[in-house]
């Protein structure tokens, strides 16, 4: 009996482990998407960064996806933004 229990547990947990996996991946990706969207529309309209430059960030984050998202959101897009108390 103690066996049929620890089955039914294990299986239940595999069934839950691969019904939320996917949905879990799926939700990481969809999020990664629209960060790099965001900050493709923000090199793109960032009025505090010179014309090569923008081009440059652009072309970065294009080729480079999620990367070069990351890369611009903690090198130029927090300097490019005014403090504010």
């Amino acid at each position: 009996m103690m066996k049929l229990l620890l089955f039914a547990g294990a299986a239940f947990g595999l069934v839950v482990l691969l019904l939320l996996l996917p949905l879990t991946i799926a939700a990481i990706v969809f999020g990664a998407f629209l960060f790099w969207v965001w900050m493709l529309i923000d090199a793109i309209r960032n009025d505090r960064i010179s014309g090569w430059a923008r081009v440059g960030w652009t072309a970065l984050i294009w080729c480079t996806h999620w990367i070069g998202a990351l890369f611009y959101f903690f090198l130029a897009r927090r300097n490019s933004r005014p403090a504010t108390a």
